[in-house]
């Protein structure tokens, strides 16, 4: 039988967040969309906010073109990648996120009382936490594994 659950921590070399004119950044890309290039990410989560992840203190070109701010917010958040094929129920536990991911490539909603970018990749799901939040959400998902083993038992 496969690995049912796991919980890895994402490397964290830089983190930026940019704010834009709403009009501006919606010409360029659609809310919830979501660029994965190697361990690069961009992350489009609200309307007027894009988190890039390990791409350094550039802007990325969609970004530059809508006119964006930066700020770095390395250290500000946490990511976690979930493997494994109890990984979706974990998170449904949580929220219906193929519900909320309808039509988007990421989103931004609470998971565990805790507020997170939620981006599925091919073979995970990433979570991404504000660092405040990042052991309470650890914590919830690893108590969710816990009652799921003890209920299957």
């Amino acid at each position: 039988m496969g690995e049912q659950w796991r919980l890895e921590t994402v490397t964290v070399v830089d983190c930026y967040e940019w704010h834009a004119p709403t009009a501006a950044i919606a010409n360029i890309m659609s809310p919830g969309y979501a660029l994965i290039q190697g361990d690069q990410r961009l992350l489009h989560f609200a309307p007027q906010f894009v988190l890039t992840i390990n791409q350094g203190a550039v802007a990325p070109l969609v970004v530059d073109a809508a006119e964006a701010t930066g700020i770095d917010v390395t250290g500000k958040w946490h990511g976690y990648r979930l493997h494994g094929s109890r990984a979706p129920a974990v998170l449904a536990a949580g929220v219906p996120s193929e519900t909320v991911l309808s039509g988007r490539d990421c989103a931004a909603l609470s998971l565990f009382d805790c507020p997170v970018v939620l981006l599925p990749t091919p073979d995970s799901s990433e979570v991404w936490v504000p660092a405040s939040y990042a052991e309470s959400l650890e914590s919830a998902l690893n108590k969710t594994v816990q009652r799921a083993k003890q209920a299957s038992q």
